[in-house]
C-alpha cells in the first residue's frame, strides 16, 4: 500500500461543494439524501459549512432537541458512533448533524474529524455539505472522498467554479506535500450540477454548452430555481418534497451515487466523470 493510500479516508461519503453562495447547495444535499432514503439506502447528513451552517433550519427541524456540531468534544479524537446516533435529530428518518455557529461555534478540527468518523459508523453513505470547502483541510476523514460541485450558471459563478476546480485538482495532486491547507482535500468532482439564476439576479444564465467550454468539462445536470421550494424554506416549512422536475433530472446521478455504496464492505468505488449521462431540467 502506497503512502497516499495509507491516508485515504475509510469513510464512505460524498462531499457537496460550491464556489458561490445562495444557489441551493444545502438544499441539494438534503434533497439527495431524501431520494437515497426513498431507495432504502442508509445515509446521514453532515453540515460542515463552517461559514454558514443551519441545515437544521433549512429542513425545518431547528426546534428538535439533539446534538449539534459545536457541542461535540473529542479530546482523544474519538466519538462513540452509537452514542452520537442516539443524540442526533432526524429529518424524514435521516440522521442530521447540523452546524449552528450562532449557538456554539465548531470546535477544533480533531472534533470535526471525530464526528465525521463516528457518523460513518452507522450510515452506509454520508452526504456532506462542505460549503466552499474552506477550513476543512486537516480533516483526514474527508481525504480522497468523491465530490459533487454545484455551479452558479452566471459569468461570475462560472469563474469562481473554475478557480475552485483548479484548486481542488492542485490539492489532490499535491498529496501529503501540502500541510495545513485550508481547502478540503477531496477528489475532483465526479459530477457538476448547474443552477440557473433567478430572473431578479440576471435576465438569463450562461448557456450550458458555453459553460462546458469554459470549464473544460461537462455539466451533468442543469436545473432551474423552483419558487415553491424556495418559499417553503423561507416560510419555515422546511423541504416538504423533492420537486418532480428535480427528481427526474437528478435520477441518473442519484442512481450513480447509490451504485457507489457497497453494502457490507462500506467503501466507495471510484467513478469517472466520463461515465456520467448528461441530463437537464432546463426547457
Amino acid at each position: 500500500m502506497g503512502k497516499d493510500a495509507e491516508h485515504e479516508s475509510v469513510v464512505a461519503g460524498l462531499v457537496f461543494l460550491s464556489a458561490s453562495g445562495g444557489i441551493g447547495l444545502t438544499t441539494m444535499t438534503a434533497l439527495m439524501g431524501k431520494q437515497l432514503r426513498d431507495m432504502a439506502l442508509s445515509c446521514a447528513l453532515v453540515d460542515l459549512d463552517l461559514d454558514g451552517g443551519g441545515m437544521d433550519v433549512l429542513v425545518g427541524v431547528e426546534g428538535a432537541p439533539g446534538m449539534r456540531l459545536g457541542r461535540i468534544h473529542a479530546p482523544l479524537g474519538r466519538v462513540d458512533p452509537q452514542a452520537l446516533r442516539e443524540e442526533l435529530p432526524t429529518w424524514d428518518g435521516i440522521p442530521l448533524l447540523s452546524n449552528d455557529p450562532w449557538s456554539a461555534p465548531p470546535q477544533g478540527w480533531w472534533d470535526l474529524d471525530a464526528a465525521v468518523s463516528a457518523m460513518a459508523g452507522f450510515a452506509d453513505l454520508l452526504l456532506i455539505d462542505a460549503g466552499r470547502g474552506r477550513g476543512l483541510g486537516n480533516l483526514r476523514s474527508l481525504k480522497g472522498l468523491p465530490s459533487l460541485l454545484m455551479v452558479d450558471m452566471t459569468v461570475l459563478g462560472l469563474a469562481r467554479a473554475k478557480a475552485l476546480l483548479h484548486a481542488l485538482n492542485g490539492r489532490s495532486n499535491a498529496g501529503d506535500r501540502v500541510q495545513d491547507s485550508p481547502l478540503i482535500s477531496c477528489r475532483s468532482p465526479m459530477a457538476l450540477i448547474g443552477m440557473m439564476p433567478t430572473q431578479h439576479r440576471v435576465s438569463h444564465g450562461v448557456d450550458p454548452e458555453q459553460a462546458e467550454d469554459f470549464l473544460g468539462r461537462s455539466v451533468d445536470v442543469v436545473l432551474k430555481p423552483q419558487p415553491k421550494l424556495s418559499a417553503s424554506v423561507l416560510d419555515g416549512r422546511g423541504l416538504e418534497r423533492v420537486p418532480r422536475t428535480y427528481a427526474r433530472a437528478l435520477y441518473p446521478l442519484v442512481e450513480r451515487i447509490a451504485g457507489m455504496i457497497v453494502v457490507g464492505e462500506r467503501k466507495v468505488e471510484r467513478i469517472s466523470s466520463r461515465e456520467s449521462v448528461r441530463s437537464g431540467a432546463v426547457k
